[in-house]
Order: C-alpha cells, then structure tokens, then sequence
C-alpha cells in the first residue's frame, strides 16, 4: 500500500489571497485548477477567510467606536473646564474625576492645567475680597449718624437694604456692568395708609411717611452717593478689579487652548483608559 502523502496546510496569507481573487470574480474551482488545489480546500477556506475578515472588522469597528467615544469624553470634560456647555449633560459626571486624570494623562504639559490654577486661586482671592468689602460696608452704613437721626421711629430704617444695594453695586462695578443709578432706580411705591416704601432697584428701604417722603428721599440720596463714590476708594474694591482683570485674562488663554483641544477632535498622547 503507498504511502499518503500529507498536504502542506494551508496558511492564512493563501486564504486571504483566494478570497481576493474569488472577490474579484475568479471561481473556486478556476483557483483549484489554477494553484492544483483540490476545488473543495477552496471552498473550504474561502469560507474561513470571510469569517475571519468579518470578526477583523467587527473588532475594528468596535474599537474605532470606543476610540471615537473615548475622545469626544476628553472634548466634552474639556469644554467644561472652560465654562462651555458640552454636547452632552452639562454637569460633570461620576467619572468626572477619571477623565480628567485621562486628560491630564493625555496632555501632562498642556497650559490648561497652569490656567486652571490660577484661574482658581483668582476665584478664592475674589471671593475674600468681596467680603472683606461687604464687612467694610456694613460696619461704615450702620455707623452712619444719618440714618439713625433723620429718621423717626415710625419709618423702619433702611440700613439693610441700603448694604445689600452697596454690596450688588460692587460686585457690579467690578465685572465693568453699570450697576445701579440713583436718578433711574431710586424710587417710591405705594405703601399702607399715609406710607409709601421707598425702593433702590430691586432692594427696598423702608416705609416712609407721605409727608416726609421728600426730606427722607434726599438723606438715601446723599447716603448712596456717599458710600458709592467712598467704596470706590477701598483698597478691597481696587484689587477686586485688578483680580477680575486678571481673571478675564486667564479665562481666554484657558478657552483658546481648549478650543485647540476640542476643534481637533482627536487628543493626541495615551492613558490608561484608551481604548487601545
């Protein structure tokens, strides 16, 4: 009896050539004849090279999905590090805290990170700073002599709205808005019988007696304007602008590099969270 002779496998490269040939119109059994191939090997592993080119391109498609997600995660914590809605939710999510660790990850040298900073401690010095100008308010109205002696006991006076009217005109004034104007928005409404309430704006004074409403309205004015052209003058306020300045400053060299960042799509560098 002879001896069988084994036929040498077939590799992986001869497959995908025959499925290239077979796509381009070439017969299985026309390969078969062409590389002395039995016709059924090529059908056979024709068959086995589709399914290998299917999962190829499934997993291909599955990771270029994850890829594509991965970034547009990095886009969208970015736009929010800059104060810009996202495309997505607008607040930040559990994993927020993760990818930033993926975006610093991504861009460990980026100036985002060093305007982030200042942008933060700009905000804290901000927020001292308005208090300590609130503080300052407060304690010069309560002691101001003409609210406590122009002023009878039937008309409540208006030292807290005219310290909450202070406190709004600073933090006006400081993001360069206009704020209040004592011609405009120093006003009276009807109040109860032989009354009217006087009002800055949006923060009320106090009832006035009709018959006293001109002299009482006149002792606000010179209040107001006193205290606004005096706060002017704090050291407090002063810095308060200089750090709103800064602030601006540093809030638009933080959105033009995000802006680099988000406009690109895909952010260069790796983590530990890339989905490659």
């Amino acid at each position: 009896m002879a001896r069988r002779i084994k036929k040498p496998a077939i590799k992986p490269e001869q497959r995908l050539d025959w499925l290239r040939r077979y796509e381009d119109g070439e017969s299985p059994p026309k390969i078969a004849e062409n590389d002395q191939v039995d016709v059924r090997t090529v059908r056979k592993h024709i068959e086995l090279a589709k399914q290998e080119k299917e999962v190829k391109e499934a997993r291909s498609m599955v990771l270029r999905t994850a890829l594509e997600h991965h970034y547009q995660d990095l886009c969208d914590y970015a736009k929010k590090l800059g104060g810009q809605p996202s495309e997505e939710v607008s607040v930040f999510t559990p994993y927020s805290e993760h990818i930033r660790i993926a975006l610093h990850q991504h861009l460990p040298r980026s100036p985002i990170w060093g305007y982030l900073n200042q942008k933060d401690g700009l905000q804290q010095r901000i927020t001292q700073l308005t208090e300590e100008a609130g503080k300052k308010i407060e304690e010069g109205v309560r002691s101001d002599s003409r609210l406590s002696t122009k002023l009878t006991d039937s008309e409540p006076g208006p030292i807290y709205g005219v310290i909450d009217a202070l406190k709004f005109q600073v933090e006006q004034w400081v993001r360069g808005y206009r704020g209040l104007n004592i011609e405009d928005n120093l006003v009276t409404e009807p109040s109860e019988e032989g009354f009217v309430n006087l009002r800055y704006g949006a923060f009320q004074l106090g009832k006035v007696e009709k018959s006293r409403v001109g002299p009482v309205r006149e002792v606000i004015r010179e209040v107001l304007q006193g205290w606004e052209s005096r706060i002017k003058q704090f050291h407090e306020y002063q810095q308060l602008e200089k750090s709103f300045l800064e602030l601006r400053r540093v809030e638009k060299n933080l959105s033009d590099e995000i802006a680099v960042i988000t406009l690109r799509r895909v952010v260069p560098g790796r983590c530990r969270y890339c989905p490659l």
